[in-house]
This record gives C-alpha cells, sequence and structure tokens, in this order.
C-alpha cells in the first residue's frame, strides 16, 4: 500500500520515526464493510423514496381513517363496488399495501364462487388483469407453486413488470395466531388517533418471512385465508409475502342474496436497485383493480364464468 505523506510532515523527524513505526493500517473485514455498506444504502433509499413520494404525489391510501381505515371491521358494508386501499411505510425499501372490497350477489354463497376463484391457480390469469403470466410450477397437499408475471403501468410508455415465483397455502380455518404480524389497536382511541399510530406502528415493524401482514379485515366471523409468498431468492422482489381473506358480511346481504368480504394485504420490497416509492402509487391501484376484478366475475352467472374460462378473459 503507498501512503502519500504532505511535505510539512516530513519537516519533523520525530513525527516521521512515529510513522515508520506506527501499525499498519487494517482494512475492515469484507464482513464490517457490507454491514457499512448496507446501513449507508437504506439510508441513501429512504431519503430517495421520501423525495419520490413528494415529486410523484403518492397519496393513494395514505389518507384519513374514513378514507383508509386502518382495519375494516364486520360493523360496517362498504360503499358498493369500491375498494378501499391503505398504504403504510414499512422499514428500508418496502410497503405494506391493503386492499378490501365488498362483495354482494344473486348468489347463494359468494364466499364459496370467490374461494374457488382463487384457488384455481390454471386460471387465475384469465380473472385478474394485471397478471400477464400465470404458470403452476408444481401442486402440493394445500396449496401450489406459481411462476407469475405481473405488469402495472407507469406512465406513457412505461410498465413496470415483475416476475415473481410463489408459494401458495391455503387456511380454510383462518391463519394461525403467530403467523399474523402485530398491530397497534389502542384501548378507547379516537379513529383517526389509532389509524396514526398504526401507521407509526407499522412504520418500524420488520419485514419478517412466514409472519405474514395484519389481514385488513378483523373480525370475529369465521374466514378462510390464502397466503402467497414469494421464494426467497428469486424473482423481481427482495420480500413479498401477502394474504387474501374472504369472510361473509350477513348483515351487508339483502334477501336472496350473499354478501362477503375480500381483502388483500401485502408487504413487498423490490430489488435495491429500484425505489419502492416510484412502484407504490402503481401497484396499489393495480392491488385494487384485481379486487374489482375478481368481484365482477364472481358475480356473473355459472353460464358466464364457463365461458370466460373458454375464452381465455373476463368481460
Amino acid at each position: 500500500m503507498v501512503v502519500f505523506v504532505t511535505p510539512w510532515l516530513m519537516q519533523s523527524a520525530s513525527i516521521a520515526q512515529q510513522l515508520r513505526h506506527a501499525p499498519p493500517l487494517m482494512m475492515p473485514s469484507p464482513l464490517r464493510m457490507r454491514e457499512r455498506t448496507s446501513r449507508v444504502w437504506a439510508q441513501v433509499v429512504s431519503v430517495q423514496n421520501e423525495l419520490l413520494d413528494q415529486a410523484l404525489g403518492n397519496d393513494l391510501g395514505r389518507g384519513d381513517d374514513e378514507e383508509s381505515p386502518a382495519v375494516l371491521s364486520e360493523d360496517i358494508c362498504l360503499v358498493p363496488g369500491k375498494p378501499m386501499v391503505r398504504v403504510e411505510q414499512a422499514p428500508g425499501n418496502a410497503r405494506r399495501i391493503f386492499t378490501g372490497i365488498d362483495i354482494v350477489a344473486d348468489e347463494p354463497n359468494i364466499l364459496e364462487v370467490v374461494w374457488q376463484t382463487l384457488t384455481d391457480y390454471e386460471n387465475l390469469d384469465k380473472v385478474v388483469p394485471n397478471l400477464i403470466g400465470n404458470e403452476v410450477v408444481s401442486r402440493t397437499e394445500n396449496g401450489a407453486r406459481l411462476r407469475q408475471i405481473g405488469a402495472a403501468k407507469l406512465g406513457p410508455g412505461i410498465t413496470f413488470k415483475a416476475t415473481t415465483t410463489l408459494d401458495v397455502e391455503t387456511y380454510p380455518d383462518g391463519l394461525p395466531v403467530d403467523m399474523e404480524a402485530d398491530h397497534l389497536a389502542e384501548e378507547n382511541a379516537e379513529p383517526s388517533q389509532d389509524s396514526a399510530a398504526v401507521r407509526e406502528f407499522d412504520s418500524a415493524l420488520p419485514l419478517t418471512w412466514n409472519v405474514f401482514p395484519r389481514p385488513y379485515c378483523i373480525s370475529s366471523l369465521p374466514h378462510r385465508d390464502v397466503t402467497m409468498q414469494g421464494v426467497r431468492g428469486i424473482g423481481d422482489f427482495r420480500h413479498y409475502q401477502g394474504v387474501w381473506r374472504m369472510q361473509e358480511l350477513p348483515g351487508c346481504a339483502p334477501p336472496g342474496a350473499s354478501a362477503m368480504r375480500l381483502t388483500y394485504s401485502v408487504e413487498l420490497s423490490p430489488r435495491a436497485w429500484v425505489p419502492v416509492a416510484l412502484l407504490e402509487g402503481r401497484i396499489a391501484t393495480a392491488l385494487g383493480e384485481n379486487l374489482e376484478a375478481v368481484r365482477n366475475f364472481a358475480c356473473l352467472d355459472a353460464a358466464a364464468r364457463a365461458e370466460v374460462m373458454v375464452k381465455g378473459s373476463a368481460p
């Protein structure tokens, strides 16, 4: 290693002597270098995301508690046909996105129709509009491994495509409690205060594999869950895991019909070279569109649904 010594140091023999006998300079270990690089990069990405949020006007899902509540309870019925969207910051280059929609249909058991739709893995791309590629790699006793390509239009002529390999698991009786992330719920708190507290709590809640983001639908009613978890090290997301929740809404159905709530909660982190703030608004919009598409398909009669499977796309 070459050490450059400035002239004023050379004027002092004692200092030069000290330099000659000083211990050799030690380079940080590769592990420490990676740790420092990771910390610095996380700070850079955080600043990038904040600046992009401001520049892009990312306000979808960031409204007050009425527009994007922390949770959806069975005590309320959502506006028919309108998906609810909530976006929360997560540590590092990550976001948690929550979407929900109520479905009312002239069907004796609309929940069963939606369940069959979401677990018909081979035909998901015929129902979900932002899914441009879908392949069943293998099947398991309670699910499947899927290779999917999703697309989201960021602007004129700009489309973000992401390839993900997902492990899908079904939970007909709901997720075990230890697989759901904790969520802050202060007793007797005002709704707006509670929403802000949840945002603050979740902004520091680390992404943990096999602990799924809290389902957007918090309910004591029976429900079914389907989890989707990205296979580590494969695809365009560093971290991806989400949960579909389906529950009946007996109080929201008119006579002769049935009603249910469909929600999807996901936490995601793209590869480090893609700031999540550039994607979050469009991903949130696409998730809302997907829920609407599932609703529209499930509300078709059986003959029309069968025709979609033949033609290859929903109306």
